[in-house]
């Protein structure tokens, strides 16, 4: 059974404290320093969850008579608003259970803390803990705050002794500079700070300066920084900003002297890149300045023997740079210029070079800083010595991707799906012909053709409208190209049916998972005219092979594949092969034979036992379809009941279902009088919420039948009443307020939500076999299902558990407080005839006894 206990924590606590690292970037650093029987350590805290105790199988093991074998638990919690993380620190285990001794954090008792830096945490006996929350500095930096954190004391309570102290003596209590940097906290800062006495000695580095500085208190006071402040510190000012050069750093200082502390505070600045921008901007806007002003081209000046190019102002705003950001260098320009186009730029300028071109003149495309690409038409010429040889190169560059985009605007209308913007058929197959000459020319390489249709198009058009489904083409072309690479095609062939063409592959399993990723992604709703809807396909994958050489075979063979994935139950891929094409043969002939089937009356009906769990008696039973075939004897509805569905047959199929079990039960009402108060559940299909007569054919079959509306339950999947949930409310309720009951089938396996189920007018749900097979060794299992129980409950409907094969099974459903069960392990769906042997007995006893060995249970299935 499942331990609920975790409950009395929030779900937000509980999700936040997974044991592992987070790849999240931290901005600070988290330290305890732990102190007990066996000396000082520094834990740096990185992992989510950290349970704390005298076990050795605690994260962190405290050695100490005095600790409880489980004493508390840190959590990682993450702070939504600024993206840090803190911890809370909780007495005892996550179970609820707490310490003997308690904890203390900063001298008073607590159950759970937020952790701050400078808490200090009794543990109980001798065993005592520091928090400390720091800047992320380097692993250097933080190797050497940590050497100074176990240098300093381990007071009882909070003391604020942040920092590292450079005097010889430990502080025992809080001083006046102490508070001071508890109000500033100066240890989160990511830039240096440092204090000085008035005397100038050295007396607190904050760890961003331990790691700026690590040599700072080594040198004694021969620092070229020290030195400088220490002069400063024998000036009257209260407040100075300087710049202070150390080696070949520059940085900003801003001096504070806190006359009443007698304590001198440097913030520190490193401003070197800053300093070096400025005189090369200088430089730069001295150079040309008048010829790149007047010119409306971008200028550009190349000193071949150094490298070195000046790029004008308006060359630099031409690709979205602010003036003098470039470096100087013709490197700058070679790595944003397309990669497609940089061989032919460069070619272009060294045949000009070489005197085989008179002038330079190219076009390319660059890469803006947006990142975008601009075509760009550059031209120029080289100054040559008296030997003939460049030694400079100079000229212009003038944006045209106007032109080029309206040149590529009729090429991409002529090859693309207006709507959707993706490829159409007339490209993809130009692409799929590139594909198949690449193989013949390399064997070796591999690609894979998907052929996806979406699933229930047809009634979302027609039920929301055109626009909407326009817009639900659009949404799935989207994510299509969500799953893919920008190398693949991805197009719309007509309709609803789309086509990708993955190329490089390395194994066929890759275009596998690129169809499972598309079925992922389809599977989440859309949201189209404030409603959200849900949708499905099915893809047929098709590799190239001897039989398929051209793209239209590829193309047919992608499309067999597609509709073998849909008649298997859609939402899903399957890959072509050889025998598929037998198979469509095959599939044709079944449509042949089934509507004979229809017109020589082979169906029947079979049932299957519903028992209440609580006595294991028969309290009704659930009408299942069978195909009697001449020559493949009963033949189950999952075979055919695709088939039957795209033909148009299952709304009079399933009509006679219900007719033909209403009759049955009445008959045997006749018959076996005990049978009287039994059920039989139907099942509707989302085509009979389409039919304006639904209402009428159910009191038409009721009153041909006879048969009491009470008796009659019928069963909607959740798929059907999220799909249209007004229409699918206000059709079920008057299908209750005839009498029948509803049933909610496959619950927890479809789309639907907790705010949903309290306005759906149902009586009962059916859990699905999926979460009951797992309930032997699955824990997660019996968590949805005693969740589901709960839920169920709550709203005062009954549960009936499906797919139920053993007796463990059947034991934690009991326990559960489950109301009614069916499977194998009670029955398989029975026919009229065996229904009519069990009903034959004097009473109906239970199906099971709890007393009843396996054997004997397994004697009953065969007698059924």
């Amino acid at each position: 059974m499942v331990s609920f206990k975790q409950k009395r924590f929030p779900q937000v606590l509980l999700a936040e404290a997974i044991d592992v690292k987070s790849d999240l970037p931290q901005r600070w650093r988290h330290l305890l320093v732990i102190q007990d029987r066996e000396g000082r350590r520094t834990i740096h805290l990185e992992a989510g969850t950290y349970t704390i105790g005298r076990h050795p199988s605690n994260r962190i093991v405290l050695k100490s008579p005095m600790i409880s074998r489980q004493h508390a638990v840190l959590l990682r919690m993450l702070d939504s608003s600024s993206g840090n993380f803190f911890f809370r620190l909780i007495d005892g285990d996550l179970q609820g259970r707490r310490s003997v001794n308690g904890l203390t954090v900063n001298g008073k008792p607590c159950q759970s803390h937020i952790l701050q830096h400078g808490d200090v945490i009794v543990f109980g006996g001798d065993v005592r803990a520091r928090y400390h929350v720091i800047a992320d500095i380097s692993d250097s930096g933080l190797d050497r705050y940590t050497r100074a954190l176990e240098r300093c004391s381990l007071p009882d309570q909070a003391v604020a002794s942040w920092g590292t102290a450079f005097s010889s003596s430990e502080m025992s209590e809080v001083t006046e500079i102490q508070l001071l940097r508890l109000s500033s906290f100066p240890e989160l800062s990511p830039y240096p700070i440092i204090e000085l006495a008035a005397n100038g000695q050295l007396t607190y580095l904050n760890p961003a300066a331990i790691q700026e500085f690590p040599d700072l208190g080594e040198l004694d006071g021969q620092h070229p920084l020290l030195s400088r402040l220490k002069s400063w510190s024998l000036q009257e000012k209260r407040f100075a900003v300087e710049e202070i050069n150390v080696g070949d750093r520059t940085y900003e200082v801003t001096i504070h002297m806190l006359r009443e502390s007698q304590l001198i505070r440097c913030y520190l600045t490193d401003i070197t890149e800053r300093k070096r921008s400025e005189l090369a901007l200088r430089i730069s806007e001295e150079r040309y300045a008048l010829a790149a002003e007047a010119a409306n081209d971008g200028l550009w000046d190349w000193h071949i023997s150094n490298r070195s190019v000046y790029y004008s102002p308006r060359w630099e705003l031409l690709i979205g740079e602010p003036a003098g950001t470039l470096q100087p260098t013709i490197e700058e320009w070679w790595r944003r210029v397309h990669p497609d186009d940089l061989e032919q730029l460069r070619l272009n300028i060294k045949e000009h070079l070489f005197g085989t071109r008179p002038y330079f003149d190219c076009e390319f495309r660059i890469r803006h800083r947006d990142g975008s690409y601009r075509w760009m038409r550059s031209r120029g010429k080289a100054l040559r010595n008296e030997k003939g040889q460049p030694y400079r190169m100079g000229g212009s560059m003038t944006d045209v991707t106007e032109y080029h985009l309206i040149q590529e605007q009729i090429l991409h209308d002529a090859l693309h799906d207006a709507m959707t913007g993706l490829a159409n058929r007339v490209l993809f197959v130009d692409h799929l012909s590139q594909a198949i000459a690449r193989r013949q020319r390399r064997p070796n390489s591999l690609f894979a053709v998907l052929f996806l249709d979406v699933d229930r198009f047809k009634v979302i058009n027609d039920s929301l409208g055109h626009l909407a489904g326009d817009q639900l083409l659009i949404g799935i072309g989207q994510r299509l190209r969500a799953c893919t690479r920008p190398e693949d095609t991805v197009a719309r062939l007509s309709g609803d049916e789309f086509a990708i063409l993955l190329e490089d592959l390395t194994d066929p399993a890759q275009a596998m998972k690129v169809a499972e990723r598309i079925l992922n992604t389809l599977g989440r709703p859309f949201l189209l005219e404030g409603r959200e809807i849900f949708t499905s396909g099915s893809i047929g994958i098709a590799f190239p092979s001897e039989d398929s050489q051209t793209p239209e075979d590829l193309l047919r063979d992608a499309d067999t594949a597609m509709y073998r994935a849909k008649s298997l139950g859609k939402a899903r891929y399957e890959v072509f092969s050889m025998t598929m094409r037998a198979q469509t043969i095959a599939l044709m002939k079944m449509e042949t034979e089934l509507r004979q089937a229809a017109e020589r009356e082979e169906f029947l009906v079979y049932y299957q036992p519903i028992v209440d769990l609580s006595t294991l008696k028969i309290v009704g039973f659930e009408a299942l379809l069978r195909w009697q075939h001449p020559e493949r004897g009963i033949i189950s509805p999952g075979e055919f009941m695709a088939v039957a569905e795209e033909m148009g047959l299952i709304l009079p199929i399933s009509w006679w279902v219900m007719a033909e079990a209403c009759r049955q039960m009445q008959r045997w009402a006749v018959v076996f009088p005990r049978s009287r108060g039994l059920r039989i559940s139907v099942n509707l299909s989302g085509r009979h919420f389409q039919q304006a007569d639904l209402l009428p054919k159910l009191r038409s079959i009721l009153a041909e039948t006879g048969f009491p509306a009470q008796r009659l339950c019928l069963e909607v999947t959740e798929g059907i009443l999220i799909d249209n949930k007004e229409v699918a409310i206000a059709t079920l309720e008057e299908i209750r307020a005839m009498g029948i009951p509803v049933y909610m089938d496959d619950f927890g396996t479809g789309y639907s939500s907790m705010s949903y189920l309290h306005r759906f007018p149902i009586d009962t749900l059916k859990i699905d076999r999926t979460f009951i097979s797992g309930l032997n060794c699955e824990e997660s299992s019996a968590t949805i299902v005693h969740t589901i129980l709960m839920l169920a409950h709550s709203l005062r409907l009954k549960v009936v558990a499906e797919g139920i094969e053993t007796r463990e099974q059947c034991r934690v459903l009991q326990a559960l407080g489950c109301n009614y069960g069916q499977g194998y392990f009670f029955a398989r769906p029975l026919s009229a005839l065996q229904v009519e042997k069990l009903l034959a007995r004097q009473s109906l006893p239970p199906l099971v006894r709890p007393s009843t060995e396996e054997h004997n249970t397994q004697s009953l299935h065969k007698n059924f």
